[in-house]
């Protein structure tokens, strides 16, 4: 055995000869071991560290297909932006276009059903509806009697009637407090009249039923279909609403805003006084005094109401005023020169204005109503056209308007109520241009029987 053999180490087909020192070689392939140890480790490390990609992006493993998908989200957001800023009606062609011929088929379907469905609605309307009013005795025991047609509204002298419709949360608390005052402030034996709607109705009979239980009241109240009543005073309403209404479905437009003046066909022909309250009103005394009113109508006189206390129909009747300077129409019922302790206002005869009037609260004397001649021709379109004509008048306010002219030009048919029986609140036309004489308008002398918080304005406490 020769004193000294080759030996061959393959590494990466390389040869080492045995005459190099043993501890050498052996340091040699540890090294070569530990280094290919840490190349696996670090591609291990490397390949756990690096995220991994999408499947989505790694389908497209070729240029043209990754370029293809970027092109086509740069038109996809190029159609967004031109879709953001186009049109509506353009828009609804854009739609139209992708849509399929099964759903226009489908939705030419329904709109003819809703068309029918609209038709058939329109002619049930048309037809002759009887008025046919519900009367209930309720009382603070919780118990509810529908009194039926054996019931005689000529029983009950304080007959209230009111409106309460198309409900809303103001609306709510307005009918609330208005029941609240009222029920608080008499103990007389009321009968009230809430013309309403089906959605309205459970919430008066909600606020009756409170406020009688509070103050241990017993109440009648009859309930009217609003729809009903509207189709009785439609021909009055028809003649007056081109020329005492604002735009139309307007808040003005209704209506409903000239139900006072064809309440007697309303109300029972065996009613001979009732009162027409707004739901914004708030008692501070009892009713019974207001009705007592009715005792001092002279014997034409037919309705009772207060002054307008707002310089509104001197903003309206601005064209007739320029041609009569000197008229009282539209002038402050107080003399806007009235100082109290002035003795030079003795030497003048102080003339009352007249503001107009204010149909918050309305008086009504049925039966004179239904029986005077004079006051039903003067609902005829000729007589309305030339009362208009004659003063220029263009109104927005509904009845009021029309009981403003009345009254000016027949001042026989209405009783001045005094104005603390409708202490309006209202200074929307104090902020309007008429800051320097708002207040002779405003003024009211006297201790405040009811509040009117027309405007939506907040009732004192």
């Amino acid at each position: 055995m020769a004193k000294y053999s080759f030996k061959t180490i393959s590494q990466k087909h390389k040869t080492f000869p045995t005459d190099v020192n043993m501890y050498g070689i052996m340091k040699c392939k540890s090294q070569l071991l530990e280094e290919q140890e840490n190349v696996t480790l670090i591609i291990n490390r490397r390949n756990s560290v690096r995220p991994s990609k999408s499947w989505t992006w790694s389908v497209l493993r070729c240029r043209w297909q990754k370029k293809l998908v970027l092109l086509l989200i740069l038109i996809c957001m190029c159609v967004l932006i031109i879709y953001a800023n186009t049109h509506l009606s353009v828009r609804g062609n854009i739609l139209s276009a992708f849509l399929s011929s099964r759903l226009n088929k489908l939705s030419h379907t329904e709109k003819q059903e809703t068309r029918d469905s609209n038709v058939q609605q329109t002619t049930t309307s048309v037809q002759p509806i009887l008025l046919k009013p519900t009367h209930y005795l309720l009382n603070y025991s919780s118990t509810q009697l529908e009194l039926g047609a054996q019931f005689h509204s000529s029983d009950n002298n304080y007959n209230i009637f009111i409106i309460y419709t198309r409900e809303n949360y103001h609306l709510n608390l307005k009918f609330d407090l208005f029941a609240h005052s009222l029920l608080k402030h008499t103990s007389a034996q009321l009968h009230l009249h809430v013309i309403t709607d089906k959605e309205s109705s459970s919430s008066v009979m909600e606020i009756l039923q409170r406020q009688i239980r509070r103050f241990r009241r017993t109440v009648i109240y009859t309930m009217y279909d609003v729809k009903v009543c509207s189709t009785i005073i439609e021909d009055i309403a028809a003649k007056l609403s081109p020329f005492f209404s604002s735009a139309p479905n307007s808040y003005y437009s209704d209506s409903l805003f000239f139900l006072s003046l064809g309440l007697h066909r309303i109300a029972d022909a065996s009613l001979n006084r009732a009162i027409l309250l707004d739901c914004d009103i708030v008692f501070r005394s009892d009713v019974r005094l207001l009705f007592n009113e009715f005792d001092h109508f002279l014997p034409h006189q037919l309705y009772g109401l207060a002054p307008e206390l707002t310089p509104v129909y001197r903003h309206i009747l601005y064209r007739y005023r320029v041609r009569y300077p000197k008229t009282s129409f539209g002038n402050p019922y107080y003399p806007m020169n009235h100082e109290m302790g002035n003795q030079h206002n003795h030497n003048h005869e102080q003339r009352h204005g007249y503001p107009g009037l204010n149909s918050g609260v309305v008086l009504l004397l049925l039966n004179r109503i239904r029986n005077s001649k004079s006051y039903l021709e003067k609902l005829t379109n000729s007589e309305v056209q030339t009362l208009v004509a004659k003063y220029s008048f263009k109104g927005h306010l509904g009845d009021q308007d029309f009981f403003t002219l009345l009254g000016y030009e027949y001042p026989n048919l209405i009783y001045r109520l005094d104005c603390v029986w409708n202490r309006q609140l209202c200074t929307w036309w104090k902020d309007h241009g008429y800051s320097d004489i708002f207040d002779a308008y405003f003024r009211c002398e006297g201790n405040i029987k009811m509040y009117h918080g027309n405007c939506n304005t907040r009732i004192p406490e």
